[in-house]
C-alpha cells in the first residue's frame, strides 16, 4: 500500500466514524453511517470500500468511540443494533462482489446498493429480534420492523442516492491527485 491509499483509508474510516457519531437517538439510532459506507463503495470501489468498513468494525470491537453514541467495544456488536453494523460490512462486500456488473454502467450500482439495503435491514432487524428475545424481551417481526426498518427506508434511500452522487462528482478531482 502506498501512503496516498493509506492516508484515503485513514480518512475513510474518521468519515464512517462522524457520520456515526452524527446521530438522532431511538431504539435503532438514525446516523449517516449507511450514506459513508455506501459513499466509501461508490468513491474506492467494492474492495476498497469493504476493506475500510471492515477496519472500521475492528477499531470499534477494539473498543475505539467509533459506533453511534460514541460507543466501542464487543458489547455494540453483541448488542441490539450490532446486527446493522454486520450489516453494512455485508452491503459493502455484496458491492464488491458485483463491481464488475455495475463498473460498466454506473446506474446499475443503486440497484445494487439497494439490494446491500436489504441485506442490511435484513440481517440487522434479524440480530435485534434475537438479542431482545434473549432479553425476555417480547417483540414480534412485525413491532420490531415498525421500529427498525420502515422509518428508515425513505432516508436511506435519500442518503444512498446523495452518496452515489457526490461519489461521482468527486472521483473525479480525487483521481486528478
Amino acid at each position: 500500500m502506498t501512503i496516498k491509499e493509506i492516508t484515503y483509508g485513514g480518512l475513510s474510516i474518521a468519515l464512517l466514524s462522524i457520520c456515526s457519531w452524527i446521530s438522532i437517538p431511538l431504539a435503532v439510532p438514525f446516523t449517516m453511517q449507511s450514506f459513508a459506507v455506501f459513499f466509501l463503495c461508490f468513491l474506492w470501489g467494492g474492495k476498497r470500500g469493504s476493506i475500510y468498513v471492515f477496519v472500521y468494525i475492528l477499531c470499534g470491537l477494539l473498543g475505539m468511540p467509533v459506533f453511534s453514541g460514541f460507543q466501542g467495544g464487543v458489547h455494540v456488536i453483541f448488542g441490539l443494533t450490532g446486527g446493522y453494523i454486520v450489516g453494512f460490512l455485508l452491503s459493502a462486500l455484496l458491492l464488491w462482489g458485483t463491481q464488475r456488473v455495475w463498473s460498466p454502467c454506473k446506474k446499475i450500482s443503486l440497484l445494487f446498493a439497494l439490494m446491500g439495503l436489504v441485506i442490511c435491514y435484513g440481517f440487522g432487524t434479524t440480530w435485534f429480534l434475537l438479542v431482545s428475545q434473549q432479553q425476555d424481551s417480547i417483540l414480534t417481526i412485525g413491532s420490531v420492523l415498525m421500529t427498525c426498518v420502515v422509518p428508515f427506508i425513505l432516508p436511506d434511500c435519500i442518503k444512498l442516492f446523495l452518496a452515489y452522487r457526490l461519489a461521482g462528482r468527486l472521483r473525479f478531482y480525487i483521481s486528478a491527485l
